[in-house]
């Protein structure tokens, strides 16, 4: 006997534009494996039947008036905890002659909601409807189909100057760039050589495998004593992935230090966003998410801090658990006595 090859079920998210004289269609499905979407029907009146045409698989197209119609769809974060975390939502953005009519538009709900789902979105010169089904367990490829159309004046909108820009005036998606602000940008240049973008951990954060390579790990910490800029210290990594705590702190104790000390009286069990340094034993201190020039907006427990070696020196850099926080990362230089923020990294990201 030889067994079949097993296969798990993948769900995969379809949208696209198609136009047919004075009339644009969007229209958004999911379906699975290697199906083909199989789009919902919406009033004839609305679309002038487009929504029957096969599957086209077109992100752009150009309705008779002349206006160009385009579209690009996008997903949130999963994450691997809280209600639906790995079901995120699916949206798009919509732009007719080069104003931007929809941005970041939902509609495939997640994270467990019980939003309905928007499966098409009707464009004519003078109105716009939009073609819903209710969240529920046959949605979004049965039940009624739910229109609701509302006059459209093209000229409300604004060109879109990022997303038709000149060619050349814009980076590539996918570019990093240093950032005003970076107190060394030769340095942040030569790290971007040193680790490309496919060593960036933006997307999944976790405790780094080059700092476990030289860390004596103890329960969720890893520890390991270092020359900084000012003299040998401890560097300990605290590390969470959970819904509580997704990030890293990182404490720089004398070189003896015993790293367990972090745990006892709660130290880290503090529910402010900004973690209490004074809370640490005699002559340590933090690095954390929360402080001014380290991402002050974002709690302590959501920021991740991967170690880098360059030049025999130990970087950190530090990456928002939330993707969609800005900027993208900062590289951190651990000093004896605490650290300074020295690039501030973006990634270039789709226009939404």
């Amino acid at each position: 006997m030889s067994p079949t090859v097993a296969r798990a079920d993948q769900v995969h998210a379809d949208v696209e534009v198609v136009c047919h004289g004075d009339v644009a269609l969007v229209r958004s499905i999911t379906a699975w494996n290697d199906d083909s979407p199989e789009y919902r029907r919406i009033p004839e009146t609305l679309d002038d039947g487009l929504s029957a045409v096969p599957p086209a698989h077109h992100t752009s197209c150009r309705m008779a008036n002349g206006w160009d119609v385009r579209i690009r769809s996008g997903e949130g974060q999963a994450f691997a905890y809280g209600m639906g975390g790995a079901d995120p939502p699916a949206f798009f953005s919509l732009w007719v002659a080069h104003r931007k009519v929809l941005s970041r538009k939902e509609w495939k709900p997640g994270y467990a909601s019980e939003h309905p789902w928007l499966v098409a979105v009707a464009i004519k010169p003078t109105e716009l409807s939009l073609c819903e089904v209710k969240d529920d367990m046959d949605a979004p490829g049965q039940g009624t189909v739910t229109c609701r159309t509302e006059p459209f004046q093209l000229k409300k909108y604004k060109i879109d100057q990022v997303e038709f820009a000149p060619p050349g005036t814009r980076p590539p998606v996918g570019t990093v760039v240093v950032l005003r602000g970076s107190s060394d940008p030769v340095l942040c240049r030569r790290y971007l050589r040193a680790y490309p973008l496919e060593d960036w951990d933006t997307y999944s954060p976790h405790r780094d495998t080059l700092f476990a390579a030289y860390a004596s790990k103890i329960s969720n910490l890893s520890s390991t004593v270092v020359d900084l800029l000012g003299g040998r210290r401890r560097l300990i990594l605290w590390s969470g992935d959970n819904h509580y705590f997704d990030g890293d702190l990182v404490f720089i104790a004398p070189p003896m230090a015993n790293p367990s000390a972090v745990l006892k009286d709660s130290i880290l069990d503090v529910d402010e966003d900004h973690f209490q340094a004074s809370q640490l034993p005699k002559d340590w201190s933090v690095i954390s998410g929360g402080r001014p020039d380290l991402y002050p907006d974002i709690s302590w427990r959501y920021v991740h801090f991967h170690p880098r070696m360059m030049n025999g020196h130990l970087y950190l850099l530090a990456q928002p658990t939330n993707w969609q926080k800005r900027p993208s990362a900062i590289l951190v230089q651990p000093l004896a006595n605490g650290y300074r923020s020295v690039c501030y990294l973006q990634r270039v990201e789709p226009n939404f």
